[in-house]
C-alpha cells in the first residue's frame, strides 16, 4: 500500500452524513464480485476507508499474489481524507508486519506450527504492496474524469444517495459494475423526480437490490436505519462501426467496376463479399495511417517541440509484433498481413476448396504465404480458380488409379485385405485385378484411445479417409457434391453411436476398432466404370475393348473379356458407352452450389 500513514481515528468535522461502512455490510456489498478482471476501482465517498480496505482484502484473497489494483478515492471532508491516508497502515499493514516479525523471531521449532499462517501473512503483504490508493478529487458530484473503472464501490451520503448513484451510472455507461449502499427509503419511497429517474435506471439495468435491517445498529457511528445494497452490472457497450470504415465502405459500394466485368466465370456471393471487404479494410487502414500522422505532432511526450522528447509520440501505431515504435508504420507489411488473412480464409473455405482432394488442398495450403504478394481481387481469384481446376482435371486420372490400387492391391499384405482383389486374365499380364462389391482397407486412428473421449469414433479421421474416396466417385459420375454432406452424415452417425452401415453417397461403411474400414458399394455400374477405366489405363484389356462388338473380337480378346466381365456385361457396356467408356469429368467447377457454409471468416 503506497501511503504515508499515522493513526487518526476520529474526524474533527461535524458531518452528520458520515456513517463508516460496517465490516459485515462491506462484506455483503462485495460478495460475489469476480475479482479476476478488476484492476481499477473508484470509491467516490471514501470516508475513513472502510470500503477501500475491504476491497483490498477481497481482491488479495481472490486473485494472484502479483495482481495489481488501483483504487481512486474521492472524499469531500479534508479530515476524512487524512484518516483515509492513515488508516490502512494502522488497520491492516502494521498488524501484518508485526505478526510476521513475531513469527520470524521465534526459534525454528516453535515457529513450525505458525508456518501456514506466516505464508498467509506474507501473501497478504505481497498483494497489498501491489495496491495503489490515490485521492483524486474532493466532490464526486463535480468530478469529471476520463478513467474507465471496472468497479465503483460507494456508501454515499444518505441524503444525496440518489444523485451519487446516478452520477456513478453515468460514469459506467460504457460498461462496468457498481456496488452501492443507500438509505432504503431512497428505493422504497421514490417521491422526488430524481428518485424516480433512479428507479427507471435501476430497472433498465436489472439492478439487484437487497434490503438490510438495522445495518448500523452496532456500527462505529450508530444509526437506526434500514439500508439497501444495490448491485449493478452494465455490459460493455459495443463500439459502432468507425467513421473511417463507413466512409470507405460507402465509397467501395458506389464504384464496383470490378464486379461488373465478371462474365466468364461464376463467382460465389461469399467471394464477392470478401473482395469488397478487403477493399474497404485496406482503404480504411491507409486512411487511419494518414490521419495518425496528421495527429502525431499533437501527441508528443513534451509540449516543447525543441525538447529531445518533443518529437516522440505518446501514441504509437504498429503492424503485428513490431517493437521499434519510432519507426514509420510499414504500409507494405500491413498490406501483406491483410492480403494473407483473406487468402488464408479463402483457402480454408469449404465452398471454395470442396472439390479438391486432400493432396491438392495440401499443395495449395503450402503456397498460401506466397499469395501475400497479390491483392485479393476477383482477377487474382479467377486465376487461382482456373489453376486449381486444371490441377484437379490433370490429377483425376492419377486420383482414380491411386484409389483403385488402394481398394485392390495396395494393402494386400494385410490379411483381411487379400479378399479385395478379384482376379481375371489380363491382356498384358497373367494376373490383373478389379474391385468387387466390397473393399476393406486398414485405417488407424478411427477410435480414440483416451478414456476421456466419449465419441463413438473420430469423425475427422474418418472424414479424411472417406471424403477423398467420395470425390473420386464424383469425378467418375460427374455428379459433384458439396462435401459437407459426408461430414454431416458422419457426425450424425457418431452422435447416434453408430459404427456399422453408415450410409454415404455411393457406399455404406463399417468402422472396426481393430483398425479396418469395410466399404460396401451400392452403385455397381460406377464400380464397373472404375474397373474399366483402371484396366484400360493399365493395358489389362484388349486395345479393341469398347471399339468392336464381342462377336467381332478375336478368340484371345474374347477370353480376356470373359474373364473380366462376360459377354452379357460387355454388351451392356457397348449399349451405354457414353457412360462406361467416357473420360471422367473434364472440368471441375471450383465453387460448390448453394449458399450455406460459405461465409468468409
Amino acid at each position: 500500500m503506497r501511503a504515508d500513514m499515522t493513526a487518526l481515528t476520529v474526524t474533527e468535522g461535524d458531518d452528520h452524513q458520515f456513517y463508516p461502512t460496517p465490516d459485515d455490510v462491506a462484506g455483503k456489498m462485495l460478495a460475489g464480485i469476480d475479482w479476476s478482471y478488476i484492476q481499477n476501482i473508484l470509491e467516490p465517498s471514501a470516508g475513513n476507508g472502510n470500503l477501500v480496505l475491504a476491497a483490498i482484502k477481497a481482491h488479495a484473497a481472490n486473485t494472484r499474489r502479483d495482481s495489481p489494483l488501483a483504487i481512486d478515492c474521492i472524499e469531500i471532508d479534508p479530515y476524512l481524507r487524512a484518516i483515509l491516508k492513515q488508516n490502512a497502515e494502522v488497520e491492516w499493514v502494521r498488524p501484518l508486519h508485526e505478526r510476521r516479525k513475531y513469527i520470524d523471531d521465534l526459534p525454528y521449532e516453535e515457529r513450525r506450527p505458525f508456518l501456514e499462517e506466516l505464508s498467509d501473512v506474507r501473501s497478504k503483504l505481497s498483494a497489498l504492496d501491489t495496491a495503489t490508493v490515490n485521492i483524486i478529487h474532493d466532490n464526486f458530484l463535480t468530478y469529471h474524469g476520463w478513467r474507465q473503472y471496472q468497479l465503483i464501490i460507494m456508501n454515499p451520503p444518505f441524503a444525496e444517495g440518489d444523485l451519487h448513484l446516478l452520477k456513478a451510472l453515468e460514469l459506467q455507461k460504457d460498461g462496468g459494475s457498481i456496488a452501492c449502499l443507500l438509505n432504503a427509503e431512497t428505493i422504497r419511497n421514490p417521491y422526488t423526480g430524481t428518485r424516480q429517474i433512479l428507479q427507471r435506471e435501476l430497472n433498465k439495468y436489472g439492478a439487484q437490490i437487497k434490503f438490510v435491517k438495522d445495518a448500523f445498529r452496532d456500527a462505529e457511528r450508530r444509526a437506526d436505519v434500514d439500508v439497501a445494497i444495490v448491485r449493478i452490472t452494465i455490459p460493455t457497450r459495443e463500439e459502432k462501426k468507425s467513421d473511417i470504415w463507413e466512409r470507405m465502405d460507402k465509397a467501395a459500394r458506389e464504384e464496383q467496376p470490378e464486379f461488373a466485368e465478371v462474365t466468364d466465370l461464376v463467382i460465389g456471393d461469399f467471394v464477392e463479399q470478401a473482395v469488397m471487404r478487403f477493399r474497404v479494410e485496406v482503404s480504411s487502414c491507409k486512411e487511419l495511417i494518414r490521419q495518425y500522422y496528421a495527429l502525431r505532432p499533437y501527441m508528443t511526450e513534451e509540449l516543447d517541440p525543441t525538447s529531445i522528447y518533443g518529437k516522440k509520440s505518446i501514441l504509437t501505431l504498429t503492424v503485428g509484433q513490431e517493437t521499434n515504435y519510432e519507426q514509420l508504420v510499414n504500409v507494405d507489411k500491413l498490406l501483406k498481413a491483410i492480403r494473407l488473412k483473406y487468402w488464408r480464409a479463402l483457402f480454408k473455405n469449404e465452398k471454395f476448396i470442396g472439390r479438391l482432394t486432400s493432396a491438392v488442398r495440401e499443395r495449395y495450403m503450402q503456397k498460401v504465404d506466397d499469395m501475400a504478394e497479390y491483392d485479393f481481387t476477383l482477377f487474382n481469384i479467377r486465376t487461382i480458380m482456373a489453376e486449381m481446376g486444371a490441377q484437379v482435371v490433370d490429377g483425376v486420372k492419377g486420383a482414380i488409379l491411386s484409389l483403385f490400387d488402394t481398394l485392390t492391391a495396395e494393402h494386400s499384405w494385410y490379411p483381411e485385405c487379400n479378399r479385395n482383389k478379384h482376379y481375371f486374365n489380363g491382356w498384358a499380364a497373367n494376373k490383373a485385378h478389379k474391385i468387387g462389391k466390397k473393399s476393406i482397407i486398414p485405417t488407424y486412428g478411427m477410435f480414440a484411445t483416451h478414456s476421456w473421449n466419449h465419441d463413438t469414433f473420430e469423425v475427422n479421421n474418418a472424414y479424411k479417409v472417406l471424403s477423398d474416396i467420395e470425390k473420386v466417385f464424383d469425378y467418375l459420375s460427374g455428379a459433384m457434391t458439396d462435401e459437407h454432406d459426408i461430414l454431416e452424415r458422419l457426425k450424425i452417425a457418431n452422435a447416434n453411436g453408430k459404427t456399422r452401415n453408415i450410409p454415404l453417397k455411393y457406399f455404406d461403411v463399417d468402422l472396426y476398432k481393430k483398425g479396418t474400414t469395410h466399404i460396401k458399394y451400392r452403385d455397381m455400374d460406377l464400380i464397373d466404370k472404375m474397373n474399366i477405366y483402371a484396366a484400360r489405363n493399365k493395358n489389362w484389356l484388349p486395345p479393341n475393348y469398347g471399339r468392336t462388338t464381342y462377336s467381332e473380337m478375336t478368340t484371345e480378346e474374347k477370353e480376356v473379356v470373359e474373364s473380366f466381365q462376360g459377354a452379357e456385361a460387355y454388351a451392356k457396356v457397348m449399349a451405354r458407352s457414353d457412360f462406361f467408356l467416357s473420360e471422367p469429368t473434364r472440368s471441375v467447377a471450383m465453387l460448390t452450389d448453394g449458399s450455406e457454409g460459405g461465409a468468409m471468416r
